[in-house]
């Protein structure tokens, strides 16, 4: 893993000098902080539309900085030449993909801790503690930002970088509404959408599974095997995906 580690830690440190990572992430805590702006509601109301806020804003800027890190981790080694000599170089390909993902994952956590820390800190000022449900819905928000890492990596290794934006949007997208889409399918009368609809439903990743802030604001309790089984459902998710861009990135020519 010597060779994974020292590409990944070049791609660490490459994406947390991308000016439009950085202007994201400032995006987000803006709106984060934003959601003082409530105060005019009652206490209750408040504190419901504060978590709601802020645990929609890190899912949603965490999975636009997670894209477009994807699509500079590979795009930027190819403009400046840079992956030529590194494959040249005794490194597999397998290594290569295997290193931007934990380089991408390490940029992501990073992002994604500095905007719960703030969310957090926001919290205790307009509380003065933390429910064990935002820990809960922040965890399922870092595992979900890890399978839109893979999944997005995954498609830069064999798709231009326009492509891959589009795609991993759609899907994230398309992700959260597989499961309102998929009981729509099962009211219908057609055999055949029924059986595409199922299709779909098992392949493409239900990130709804990972969306608990609404109990979580009105202080709903999740059991803790409910985030095991879902941290499990995006493990699978992710050695797939991960599998995928490297037989991808092995046949690619270069």
């Amino acid at each position: 893993m010597y060779k994974p580690a020292v590409i990944a830690k070049n791609s660490f440190k490459e994406l947390l000098r991308k000016k439009g990572l950085q202007v994201l992430l400032v995006f987000g805590l803006i709106l984060i902080g934003s959601s003082r702006l409530f105060s005019f509601l009652t206490p209750g109301e408040e504190m419901k539309m504060i978590k709601d806020v802020g645990l929609s804003t890190i899912e949603f800027f965490g999975a636009l900085i997670v894209i477009f890190g994807a699509i500079g981790a590979l795009s930027s080694e190819v403009e400046k030449k840079t992956l030529y000599t590194l494959l040249a170089k005794p490194l597999k390909r397998r290594d290569f993909v295997l290193g931007k993902f934990l380089g991408l994952s390490l940029a992501t956590l990073l992002n994604f801790l500095l905007m719960a820390i703030f969310f957090i800190g926001l919290l205790l000022f307009k509380e003065h503690t933390v429910s064990s449900g935002i820990f809960k819905a922040l965890i399922l928000i870092l595992f979900e930002l890890f399978l839109i890492a893979a999944i997005a990596l995954a498609v830069s290794t064999f798709a231009s970088p326009a492509f891959t934006m589009i795609f991993s949007l759609f899907l994230y997208l398309v992700g959260h509404l597989i499961g309102y889409g998929h009981s729509l399918m099962e009211q219908t009368e057609s055999a055949l959408l029924k059986a595409a609809g199922t299709l779909f439903y098992r392949i493409i990743p239900n990130f709804e599974n990972f969306n608990i802030r609404d109990k979580v604001a009105v202080d709903i309790f999740v059991r803790w095997n409910y985030l095991v089984k879902t941290i499990g459902y995006s493990l699978i998710y992710i050695a797939v995906a991960l599998l995928i861009g490297i037989y991808f990135f092995q046949k690619r020519e270069i």
